[in-house]
């Protein structure tokens, strides 16, 4: 048995900070049914580049959920949703602030309705003034926060992390968050209201660049690949390739000093510790480099790495993702896509002793996927269902194409 089975779920959100939330709970075993809203349900869906006509975006975020496709503009689009509401453990939201509230899906109605929901409200810059009146995407909270200000080098000036970081941080955070609500329901009886927001997140994952501002006053800078207050630490050039290493520790130092046959430095007063190693880091630099140069990378990992100093390549994604420990914690997996057949997915970030057999049930569910088999489970009778389908207020399996942004009805 998982460690959320019989956990209900009700996903209104889109894009990436939400999905992100519901599939780590999914993952975990939890029914996680993704509400999406007709014509085209989640926007991530018209993101390319696409896998057939599947959105990798989309693909990347939502697994093990199903889609229940719904026309939410219409009355009894609306009171079917609250229909899966009402028994539900978990309704989460990333509407602008207020949205929800105007479509009647704010948390006291919700709440009122079902006492032991755990309601999440996730957005841009939280839910007070000022930052409720904006919208917000990952690269606002990238900018606002900070995080792209430390990012990159003094030549190539502030820069965003590669990935979407606020909105993946977001829907962990938001995770945590739900996880503390249910254990407080099961003390209480009651469920409560959740909130993360982007900039939130992102602001926590500035962690020790933030205490250095709070505690010293100091505005961090752009370091590139070093780290900001400990050296050496970073990437360096051997004979053939770039190496990260990370010499954490005074006994690290001496260490890394003796693998590259430089004992002489532990005792130069210039790099006699952290602060004078960061000081004149960069003919430190000059000098580890000139004794890297000596050998290629695959020759100086294991030496470095026996020494007990963290050491490997910078690899690409397809060096990544192919590499041995990659495969050895599990970390791709395959799924069977109805229309797109055997397809590769990341595997879980977290393992749960006992769920992790069994966790990766379907993938990202096509447009209305299992709105038949949801509303059926909602005790609505069949002849009931196919009028609604014909009233257009639900609709079954869908195809959005990417390049005309139509949709055709599957053959239901």
């Amino acid at each position: 048995m998982a460690a959320l089975d019989g956990l209900k779920v009700i996903d209104l959100t889109r894009y990436l900070s939400g999905p992100t939330l519901t599939m780590l709970l999914a993952d975990l075993g939890a029914d996680v049914i993704k509400i999406e809203t007709l014509p085209t349900g989640d926007p991530a869906r018209q993101s390319g580049p696409f896998h057939g006509d599947e959105s990798v975006y989309y693909l990347a975020s939502n697994r093990n959920k199903r889609s229940f496709a719904v026309d939410l503009r219409q009355a009894e689009g609306r009171d079917l949703l609250l229909g899966l509401i009402d028994d539900a453990d978990v309704f989460v939201q990333n509407f602008r602030p207020g949205t929800a509230e105007q479509m009647g899906l704010g948390a006291e109605l919700l709440r009122a309705r079902n006492p032991r929901l755990i309601y999440v409200n996730i957005s841009g810059f939280g839910t007070k003034p000022p930052g409720d009146a904006l919208p917000g995407f990952d690269q606002t909270a990238q900018a606002m926060s900070g995080l792209m200000s430390v990012t990159g080098t003094q030549e190539t000036g502030p820069l965003r992390v590669g990935i979407a970081i606020s909105d993946s941080a977001t829907g962990v955070f938001a995770a945590v968050g739900v996880l503390a609500a249910l254990h407080e329901r099961d003390r209480t009886g009651s469920g409560s209201v959740v909130e993360s927001s982007l900039m939130e997140s992102t602001l926590t994952l500035m962690s020790y660049q933030a205490q250095k501002y709070l505690s010293l006053g100091l505005v961090p800078g752009r370091d590139g690949n070093d780290h900001p207050i400990m050296f050496p630490q970073g990437t360096f050039k051997t004979r053939d390739a770039s190496v990260t290493l990370a010499s954490g520790n005074e006994k690290m130092w001496r260490r890394l000093c003796t693998v590259l046959n430089l004992d002489g430095l532990a005792e130069d007063p210039r790099f006699a510790d952290n602060a004078g190693r960061m000081t004149n880091r960069v003919e430190l630099r000059r000098l580890i480099e000139d004794a890297l140069a000596t050998r290629g990378a695959d020759e100086w990992i294991p030496l470095i790495n026996d020494a007990g100093i963290p050491c490997g390549r910078v690899l690409d994604l397809e060096q990544a993702l192919n590499h041995p420990i990659t495969a050895a914690l599990g970390m791709v997996q395959t799924v069977e896509h109805p229309e797109l057949g055997t397809m590769k997915v990341l595997g879980q970030a977290v393992k749960v002793q006992g769920s992790e057999d069994g966790w990766l049930r379907r993938p990202a569910p096509m447009l209305g996927e299992h709105t038949l088999e949801i509303a059926a489970e909602l005790g609505v009778p069949s002849s009931e269902i196919a009028r609604l389908m014909e009233a257009g207020i639900i609709t079954g399996p869908v195809h959005v194409h990417p390049d005309l942004d139509r949709v055709s009805n599957g053959g239901l």
